[in-house]
């Protein structure tokens, strides 16, 4: 695989991971996507020194970190700026459970094939990112909209329940 198609396919794969991060560590979501922009930019200018033996996400969040502070540096005489400590704090806790939170992403995907077709587009349209596609399923299929919102929270139990189980039971054996 060409250079170009394996960085578009890791930032691809990765890059919500990386936005969550930031948007962790920035309170104001304008600041938090010019960083991710940044990070963007900043991994493909470096992408000849990644070592592809070893995995993407840390190399990428090292990079989130490194601008997060950058950003922290620039807005330092602003009121609204999270303390060294707690910034420190908040990257000691994502390092420590990102690799739970991983392992929760992957059973959640599995937990989602389990649902039966039409409850995995109700997801889709929900969290798809498009807004107002839960009104417009409302309108289009004769339902009334809180309905579709209680399915919805059925869904996210059942959801709940199945990563907590397989969690329990180790992770992915039964997901």
């Amino acid at each position: 695989m060409d250079q170009t198609a394996e960085f578009v396919r890791l930032w691809t794969q990765y890059h919500r991971d990386v936005e969550r991060y930031v948007y962790s560590m920035i309170p104001r979501s304008a600041d938090a996507a010019e960083v991710v922009q940044v990070v963007s930019v900043k991994l493909w200018e470096k992408w000849e020194n990644y070592d592809n033996e070893r995995p993407f996400i840390p190399w990428a969040m090292r990079f989130a970190w490194l601008e997060i502070l950058k950003w922290r540096q620039r807005l330092a005489r602003e009121k609204l700026v999270f303390s060294d400590e707690l910034l420190q704090q908040m990257h000691s806790t994502h390092e420590e459970l990102d690799p739970v939170m991983e392992m929760r992403r992957k059973i959640l995907g599995k937990c989602l094939e389990k649902l039966n077709q039409e409850d995995r587009e109700l997801v889709r349209l929900r969290y798809g990112g498009r807004h107002g596609a839960i009104k417009e399923e409302a309108e289009r299929t004769g339902k009334k909209m809180h309905l579709l919102y209680y399915a919805l929270e059925r869904i996210r139990v059942q959801l709940l329940n199945c990563i907590e189980l397989n969690m329990q039971r180790g992770g992915m054996a039964d997901a």
